[in-house]
């Protein structure tokens, strides 16, 4: 056991758990109870004994945000230099470290983790808590990993193999708890804010930046911590390039005007996407928008327990066949044509993936972001999205925010 370490997770008392009881830690700094909590820990254990790990390791930062906030309640927030870190080390009693270089952020008053490191040198800190004899550990945001802290731990432990964990980690992660998808659903209350917001903006003479401000206002007025991305605003032939930023672009009659946003809470992301004309849209444009409106309501009407992701793709697919429309639907390097939506969860984009390719079986409680995409160059992009339950007899949509803004 470390020394100052006070949890012990998987016997009767976990001291550091239960520090979630006092009812003030909780309402204030985190939704979950000590009890979610452990069943997490207890959970991702199970992990680690599957796949043969000798220890976990969870990296997050702003870039990668959520491997460490789902199992400790804790994330830095302030900028890209900050980062986290929570090492697992089963046994008995298990060995769980929390380190990190903000200390500004108080981390021992905003997660349960009472062995808490605040160090810059993470390389070292961690490798002196791994033991000699490790030969695998597991690596929750392998890819982003910072090259330091890799070179650090193969340096000093000649035998150690370094395993991508990120997928097993975040399987686990994407079905939700019930206390996970009230916060969901807050955030997407608070994200259908900065969407009622822009659909209120959309007017000949206004910018794109006033609306993207306008957006955020909206959101962070009525609660939003940070943004979950960047907000994107965009009008015209521009929008047929999904993602668009604002510019000072003023909005003229006829063009169609595209919104993606997110608001935050609690760690947890929203995701939302509506699209405004100014004035009557065209007739190539009119039958992108409908296609889209008739792709997500069939997506969300499919959405159930049991059902394949593939299926759901397929189903955007068809009906963008059946309005002719199918060389439209977004492509990238990423992705085949019939992407349809991703998880949502702590971080903005999570699995399963809703593509012709993905063979994940829906399961009850998993939270979903269903998003049909057009992209016709020289007429403009169509994109709706936002967060849908896959509840236990169908789906139940966690947005308000209309869909069909045109007539």
């Amino acid at each position: 056991m470390n020394p100052g370490s006070n949890i012990h997770c998987g016997v009767p008392n976990c001291q550091g758990l239960d520090q979630l009881e006092s009812g003030s830690h909780r309402t204030a700094l985190s939704p979950f109870s000590a009890a979610e909590y452990r069943a997490r820990i207890e959970k991702t254990l199970t992990i680690l004994e599957r796949e043969r790990l000798d220890a976990l390791l969870c990296y997050a930062s702003k870039i990668i945000p959520g491997n460490v906030r789902y199992l400790t309640g804790y994330e830095p927030r302030l900028g890209i230099h900050d980062a986290a870190f929570f090492l697992m080390i089963p046994g008995r009693e298990p060995e769980l470290t929390l380190f990190t270089n903000a200390s500004w952020q108080s981390p021992l008053e905003q997660s349960w983790v009472s062995s808490t490191v605040v160090t810059s040198d993470f390389g070292n800190e961690i490798g002196a808590r791994l033991p000699a004899s490790i030969t695998r550990l597991g690596v929750a945001g392998h890819s982003y990993l910072p090259i330091p802290v890799y070179l650090s731990l193969k340096n000093r432990f000649s035998d150690l193999t370094i395993v991508d964990a990120t997928g097993a980690l975040l399987r686990l992660r994407s079905v939700k708890s019930s206390d996970e998808v009230d916060v969901l659903r807050r955030c997407a209350q608070l994200t259908d804010q900065g969407g009622r917001a822009f659909l209120d903006g959309v007017r000949a003479g206004a910018s794109e930046r006033e609306i993207a401000a306008a957006v955020e206002h909206a959101m962070k007025y009525n609660g939003s911590d940070e943004v979950s991305f960047t907000t994107q605003v965009g009008s015209g032939e521009r929008t047929s390039r999904v993602v668009i930023y604002p510019s000072d672009k003023v909005l003229a009659e006829g063009d169609p005007v595209q919104l993606d946003c997110g608001a935050t809470c609690q760690g947890y992301r929203g995701d939302l996407s509506r699209v405004k004309v100014v004035g009557t849209p065209g007739k190539n444009y009119r039958c992108m928008l409908d296609a889209v409106e008739e792709m997500y309501f069939a997506c969300v009407d499919a959405l159930r327990p049991g059902v394949i992701g593939c299926e759901i793709a397929q189903i955007g697919i068809n009906i963008a066949k059946a309005h002719h429309l199918e060389e439209f639907l977004y492509r990238s390097p990423n992705h085949g044509a019939g992407f349809m939506g991703h998880g949502i969860g702590c971080h903005y984009s999570e699995p399963p993936e809703l593509t012709p390719d993905d063979d994940t079986v829906l399961e009850e409680n998993m939270v979903l972001i269903i998003e049909p995409i057009l992209m016709r160059p020289g007429v403009g992009g169509v994109k709706i999205e936002d967060a849908v339950l896959t509840a236990r007899h169908g789906a139940e949509r966690l947005s308000s925010c209309d869909i069909k803004t045109w007539s």
